[in-house]
């Protein structure tokens, strides 16, 4: 019997045991309805361009549960490292390495045009090499998340079919489809080197001058992350704006891929992120989802991601006063998230035809739970847009995701590399502030009884309304019957028409043979039509209206439609048309529906788009900081630079050095700032409390119910503000995984006759300074997090005789910061401690 080494995991098996091994993974994976092919739905159904058919595999994005991970207690999200954007006599020097390439000074800012394509360097060295998170071996048990330290590999065993189902922190068994082979390797690599190259086209960047620098501090993204190599951390990456480090770590469900940014300049741009990518997607069958999941993925790597928008910036280089909105909307019956971000506006208006003052910013998605909802588009909006929640075959680049990233501040957009979005296009402000049992026929059905036709005419289509177990939400309820509604929470449980499996009226491959007696055609320039038509001589069955596929054409600037070979003139408006041979009619679409290049007028059009410089309401232009005239076509030097820069003859300005922005409003904080974990919002580094995930500025007494090891540290600072988690439950997680850790740590370890008579003044200033650290103080502003006092830090060391670094601005105030700019203050020990202290070191030393 001839034996075969699995895959160097070390196992001798024979080979037909092998071939048994294999046909029970494949049995196993029709079986259960999971594996790389097979695609978990919401609902029943599966989701693409507006229309869902079972036919299209999909993506489901976790980055929302991902950022809920990275919130708990003692993660680091991401590091700031600053980089250098203009060369300067200190970066030019060939003796720096390292951290001392960061000594820098004042930066000058680059002019605005100095924008480059983006370069996203790629980093396999960490691909199949974790013990505990790849699979290996058939049979390996390895991590997803992090399971409860007290669980054994098996006892808390991932099941996303369960009840409840288990996508994370929890035990994953790995199979043959888990285990990245040269062949899946080399897929991988082709797959990211395209989404790079269509980066580099799409986004340019202010470029990162010599090399690109990262910290190394801490290990880069989610699952353990990935260590950055120690090159990289020395030296730097070479012609790098953006470094990505894959890994091929097994997934649940059908997510395929996973992202996330760990490490930032000090503008607040992603320069390094982790890409993670399940092997048993590495298929050629999946080859053209993974292309569209890949772009979704690092879209949030890049800056779609809510935590990223605290770091945006406007055209003065200073933090975005408003990204996103909340707000109660009374049409819609429910709390909503809009992104009003002044270019995601405008591309909308456009898009939509929305343009009224009632159209105000664009939704985020709402459902999906955690691992959906806040980083994604409303799919009800946006439908096959690539950065809904879930990802098909059929995804497309809209302008306002590219907008999106234009307006943080960090990138421009082509935005020639957009995609036609057809859902929602020229349907009006009502499409996007009313609920969707009010939108128009073409993207609404309210019977199962009648077949139709999708949004854009291209399949044939079935209204599904699901009965569900248990009521939908009030704002949901589009039926007298509070149970029924669509198919997708996602969608907001809208119903419309999806296509067939085989409905397609343009794809000849996948669709069923169109119905002679109906005088259908089924090609490249078909589309779906009401029709009531069939040959003479028989009858059309139980409905006497439905729909078919028709053949158009555009010509003389009529629309033609095709029957058995004639061709016949519609009306410019649409509306019933006959054929010789056939009874019954058949409806014509309106002209510009199926012909017109031109968009059709919209009430509130501006001239000329406002140059798409400027946003459209009502008709009148409001133009962006920059630019001028009725259609915003002309540009000038914002406040003649503010006093602080050049203006040259093209309108832009060319700031001084610590100076940027559009207008050289803007002050530049030097790079201490951001190697002591602030960030600089026109010359004032900043330590805010909310840019740590999920923490927020609260009063005292709301946070001492939830306390128990720091509710007396606490109450001794007075009922001032806190910046401390929101949750109470990861309040009290953080005493326990962080507080008492840190505090553990800073107490000495031996136990001296010293220790004895002086362990109760040392372990008040160790129990004090580990609460200050995990929970500081907030400005009177009520955002800024204060740093530990730096006599804290010295009252610690003087009672506890460590040597703790008290110059760690990181940590600690400087010396000249008083009580009240600083977290805690030190407490110095009596002076006869002190004496008794240096007496009985120097005694004990000899």
């Amino acid at each position: 019997m001839e034996v075969k080494a699995w895959g160097g995991c070390g196992l001798a098996i024979p080979s037909r045991v092998l071939l048994w091994m294999v046909a029970i993974q494949i049995v196993a994976l029709f079986s259960t309805g999971t594996g790389s092919l097979t695609v978990k739905s919401e609902g029943n159904f599966v989701h693409s361009q507006g229309y869902e058919t079972g036919s299209y595999l999909s993506h489901s994005c976790i980055h929302d549960e991902i950022l809920h991970q990275r919130r708990r207690p003692g993660r680091k999200e991401y590091s700031i490292t600053p980089q250098v954007y203009e060369e300067s006599d200190s970066s030019r020097s060939q003796g720096h390495r390292g951290r001392a390439l960061l000594s820098l000074s004042s930066l000058p800012s680059q002019p605005k045009d100095s924008m480059h394509p983006i370069r996203i360097y790629l980093n396999y060295d960490a691909v199949g090499h974790s013990t505990d998170r790849d699979c290996r071996c058939v049979g390996d048990v390895v991590k997803l998340g992090e399971p409860p330290a007290a669980s054994m590999p098996g006892n808390r065993a991932c099941d996303p079919h369960g009840d409840p189902p288990v996508f994370v922190d929890c035990w994953y068994n790995c199979t043959i489809e888990d285990i990245a082979g040269e062949d899946k390797k080399q897929r991988l690599r082709k797959a990211l080197e395209k989404t790079a190259d269509w980066f580099k086209r799409a986004l340019s960047v202010e470029p990162v001058k010599g090399n690109l620098r990262l910290s190394g501090y801490s290990a880069c993204g989610q699952d353990g992350g990935v260590q950055l190599p120690h090159e990289y951390i020395e030296y730097g990456i070479v012609d790098a704006d953006l470094v990505l480090l894959v890994t091929t770590r097994p997934t649940t469900g059908n997510t395929l891929a996973w992202a996330v940014a760990c490490e930032r300049d000090q503008w607040g741009r992603a320069i390094a992120g982790h890409v993670n990518v399940a092997p048993r997607h590495l298929t050629a069958e999946a080859e053209t989802l993974l292309s569209a999941t890949l772009i979704h993925e690092v879209m949030h790597v890049l800056g779609f991601d809510p935590h990223a928008f605290a770091h945006f910036r406007d055209e003065k280089k200073r933090r975005h006063s408003k990204v996103t909105v909340q707000v109660m909307d009374k049409k819609l019956g429910r709390m909503v998230t809009r992104v009003v971000l002044p270019r995601v506006v405008m591309h909308s208006r456009h898009h939509y035809g929305a343009f009224s003052e009632n159209f105000t910013g664009l939704e985020l998605e709402d459902g999906g739970g955690k691992g959906t909802s806040g980083s994604h588009w409303e799919k009800r909006l946006l439908m096959n847009e690539i950065m809904t929640g879930s990802v098909d075959t059929r995804s497309v680049v809209s302008k306002m995701t590219l907008a999106l990233l234009e307006d943080s501040g960090w990138y421009r957009a082509n935005y020639s590399m957009a995609d036609h979005l057809g859902w929602g296009r020229n349907q009006g402000t009502e499409f996007v502030t009313l609920p969707c049992n009010l939108w128009k026929a073409a993207y609404h059905c309210n019977t199962t009884q009648l077949s139709g036709c999708t949004y854009n005419r291209e399949a044939e289509g079935y209204c599904p309304i699901v009965s569900y177990s248990g009521d939908l939400p009030q704002w949901a309820q589009y039926f007298p019957q509070a149970n029924k509604g669509g198919q997708s929470s996602l969608a907001d449980y809208c119903t419309y028409f999806v296509a067939y499996s085989d409905g397609s009226c343009t794809d000849t491959n996948s669709a069923r043979s169109p119905d002679r007696m109906l005088g259908e055609v089924r090609a490249s320039n078909s589309r779906c039509m009401a029709s009531s038509l069939v040959r003479t001589g028989f009858v059309r069955g139980s409905m006497t209206q439905g729909n078919g596929c028709y053949q158009h054409r555009c010509t003389n600037n009529t629309l033609e439609v095709a029957v058995d070979g004639v061709w016949k003139v519609c009306p410019e408006v649409g509306g019933p048309i006959q054929f010789p041979g056939f009874n019954g009619e058949l409806i014509c679409p309106a002209y510009h529906e199926l012909c017109s290049a031109i968009p059709v007028p919209v009430n509130g059009q501006c001239p000329a788009s406002c140059s798409l410089n400027g946003d459209c309401i009502n008709g009148k232009c409001f133009c962006f900081l920059g630019f001028y005239g009725h259609d915003c076509s002309m540009q000038s030097c914002p406040n003649n630079c503010s006093g602080h820069g050049a203006c040259h003859s093209n309108g832009i300005c060319a700031c001084e050095n610590g100076r940027t922005g559009i207008d050289c409003s803007t002050a530049i904080c030097d790079e201490q700032c951001s190697l002591h974990g602030g960030v600089c919002d026109n010359g004032v580094c900043e330590f805010r409390c909310s840019d740590y995930a999920g923490y927020t500025c609260q009063n005292s007494s709301m946070l001492l119910p939830s306390l128990s090891i720091c509710s007396d540290v606490l109450a001794r600072d007075g009922f001032e503000q806190h910046c401390a988690p929101s949750e109470p439950s990861i309040l009290q997680q953080l005493e326990a995984a962080v507080v008492m850790p840190n505090y553990n740590r800073l107490m000495p370890a031996g136990q001296t006759l010293l220790s004895i008579l002086d362990n109760g003044y040392c372990a008040a200033a160790a129990k004090r300074l580990a609460c200050w650290i995990s929970i500081q103080r907030c400005d009177k502003d009520g955002d800024n997090r204060l740093r530990v006092c730096h006599s804290a830090c010295r009252s610690y060391n003087s009672a506890c005789g460590a040597g703790l670094d008290c110059s760690d601005q990181t940590l600690f105030s400087s010396e000249e910061e008083g009580v009240e700019q600083c977290t805690g203050y030190g407490e110095i020990r009596p002076s006869w401690v002190r004496r008794f202290r240096n007496f009985y070191s120097r005694n004990h030393s000899r």
